[in-house]
């Protein structure tokens, strides 16, 4: 995360301090990162885990009704958390 925030020269924010009050919606992009990064997908298959950081961030977009979008293999995310 912290070369995609050199790449980008973004202001990234740690995930554990995003509060979804703060925006309007979520949206979590697909490819190889997520399956690796932010659960252990590419690794255990259907046995996967979320990261807990995600996870709560997901709940908590979630239980405000912010929209959440999500393509390519992201929304195994989703499935796994709802």
């Amino acid at each position: 995360m912290q070369e995609s925030a050199r790449i980008s020269r973004g202001n990234v924010l740690d995930i554990t301090t995003l509060d979804a009050r703060n925006y309007d919606a979520l949206v979590i992009p697909g490819g190889f990162g997520v399956a690796k990064n932010l659960s252990d997908f590419a690794f255990k298959g259907e046995h996967m885990e979320v990261d807990k950081d995600v996870a709560k961030v997901l709940k908590d977009f979630y239980n405000h009704n912010k929209v959440i979008g999500m393509t390519c293999i992201s929304p195994v995310l989703a499935a796994k958390v709802f």
